[in-house]
C-alpha cells in the first residue's frame, strides 16, 4: 500500500478497534449479568466466574467484528470527507482505488480474525466456558447446599436434598420451571456426580419425573431408572447432546461419523455449524465495500455527511437478520446451507457494481427527498408555539 493508503487503512483500523472494544464490552456485560445467578450459592464459584465469563468473548468478537468493519470504515470515511481530505484526493486525481484498497484491506482483516476464531479459539473457549459451568454447578450441589433446604441454583431451578456423601447424594429434589409453557419436577432416591470424557454430569437413580402443562394444569408422571443432567446448564440429557456442536473442533465436524447417534437424531445441527463457520468471514468483506458504496464517494462540507452511518447500519443490520433467518431455516431444510453463502457473496457483488458504476447511493433522489422529510417534520416540532399561534 502506498503512504496514502495506509494512512486511510491506519485510521479505519482505529475506529474499527473502538467500536470493536465498545460492542464487545457492552455484549459481555449483558451475557455476564445473565449467567450471575449460577454463582449466587458459592464464594468459589464467584471467584470462577470472571474466567467463565473471559470465555464467552471469542465468540462476541466473532459476532460484532462485521458490525466494527462498517462503523469504523464509514466513520473514516466521513471524517476524510469533512476534513476536505477526500476532495484533495479527488481533485488531485488519484484513482478510486486509493480509498478502496484500504477498506477492503480492513474488511479481510477482519475476516481472517472470524476464520481463526470459528476454527480454532471459538470451539476451544467454547468448551471452557461450559466445562467451567459444569464445575461450578457441580461444587454448588455438593458443597454448599445444606442438607433439608431448598436452594436456587438458576432462576427458577431450585435444588434439595436430603444428605450428601462425597459426590453421591441422596433423596434428591429438583423443581424446574424456566420453561413458561411447562413444570418439572424430579424426585430420585439417589444422584451422583459422575464424569464422562472430562465433563461432569448428574445421573438420577430410582425415581420419577412429574410433567404440568402450564396452560390447561395437565400432569404426567413418568417413572424412571437412570437420569442424567448436564451440568454446564442442568438440562436433561433428552434435550440434547453431551458435547454441543460448538464444541467440537471444525475437522470433528466434517469427519463426523455416520452412526454417531447424535449426527442420525440431528444432521441438520451438524450441517448448520459448519455453514456458520465457513460463511461468517464473508460479512466483513461485505459490510466493508457496503461501507465505501454508502460513504466513500468525495463530498464538500456543505453536502454534510448525509446518512451515510445511518444507512450504513440499516444495511448491515438488514443482511445479518436475513443470515440469521436463512440458519434458522437450515434447522428444517439443510438444502439453504447454499443461501447461506448466496446472501454475504450477492452483497459483495452488488457493492462491486455500485462503486465500479460510480452510483452515489446516499445521495440518491429517495434517500434525500427522505431527508428533506425528516428535516421539516423537525422543524415543525422546533418552531415556537405562540408565533405559530399568533401567525
Amino acid at each position: 500500500m502506498s503512504l496514502l493508503e495506509r494512512y486511510i487503512f491506519r485510521r479505519a483500523l482505529t475506529f474499527s478497534l473502538g467500536s470493536l472494544g465498545s460492542l464487545v464490552l457492552i455484549v459481555w456485560i449483558v451475557q455476564a449479568l445473565q449467567r450471575v445467578d449460577i454463582v449466587r450459592s458459592s464464594a468459589s464459584a464467584a471467584g470462577n466466574m470472571f474466567w467463565i465469563a473471559t470465555m464467552l468473548i471469542p465468540n462476541l468478537l466473532a459476532g460484532v467484528v462485521p458490525f466494527a468493519v462498517v462503523i469504523g470504515a464509514v466513520q473514516a470515511l466521513n471524517s476524510l470527507n469533512a476534513d476536505s481530505e477526500r476532495a484533495v484526493i479527488a481533485a488531485s486525481g488519484a484513482r478510486n482505488s486509493v480509498v478502496i484498497r484500504p477498506i477492503v484491506a480492513l474488511g479481510l482483516s477482519g475476516a481472517a480474525l472470524i476464520l481463526v476464531i470459528s476454527h480454532l479459539i471459538g470451539p476451544m473457549a467454547q468448551g471452557a466456558f461450559f466445562n467451567g459451568l459444569r464445575a461450578v454447578n457441580a461444587d454448588a450441589i455438593t458443597l454448599f447446599l445444606t442438607p433439608g433446604r431448598f436452594e436456587e441454583i438458576q432462576d427458577k431451578f431450585v435444588v434439595g436434598v436430603g444428605d450428601v456423601r462425597g459426590s453421591t447424594i441422596s433423596n434428591l429434589f429438583i423443581s424446574d420451571q424456566r420453561d413458561p409453557t411447562t413444570d418439572l419436577a424430579y424426585f430420585a432416591k439417589e444422584a451422583q456426580i459422575a464424569e464422562r470424557d472430562d465433563d461432569s454430569y448428574l445421573l438420577l437413580r430410582d425415581g420419577q419425573v412429574h410433567r404440568r402443562t402450564v396452560a390447561d394444569g395437565a400432569i404426567s408422571v413418568i417413572q424412571f431408572q437412570t437420569y442424567a443432567f448436564d451440568l454446564a446448564t442442568l438440562r436433561p440429557e433428552g434435550d440434547g447432546d453431551w458435547i454441543r456442536n460448538s464444541e467440537r473442533s471444525t475437522l470433528d465436524l466434517l469427519r463426523a461419523d455416520a452412526t454417531d447417534k447424535s449426527v442420525q437424531n440431528n444432521p441438520s445441527a451438524f450441517a448448520k455449524e459448519l455453514t456458520q463457520r465457513f460463511s461468517d468471514w464473508l460479512y466483513p468483506l461485505a459490510f466493508a465495500l457496503w461501507a465505501l458504496v454508502v460513504a466513500g464517494r468525495p463530498r464538500t462540507n456543505r453536502q454534510g455527511a448525509g446518512p451515510a452511518m445511518a444507512l450504513g447500519l440499516s444495511g448491515a443490520l438488514g443482511l445479518k437478520a436475513l443470515s440469521f433467518v436463512v440458519l434458522a431455516l437450515i434447522d428444517h431444510d439443510t438444502s439453504y446451507q447454499i443461501l447461506a453463502y448466496l446472501l454475504p457473496l450477492a452483497s459483495i457483488a452488488s457493492s462491486a457494481v455500485f462503486l465500479w458504476a460510480d452510483v452515489d447511493v446516499a445521495g440518491s433522489r429517495l434517500l434525500t427527498g427522505l431527508g428533506d422529510g425528516l428535516r421539516w417534520i423537525g422543524q415543525l416540532f422546533r418552531r415556537d408555539p405562540a408565533h405559530s399561534g399568533a401567525r
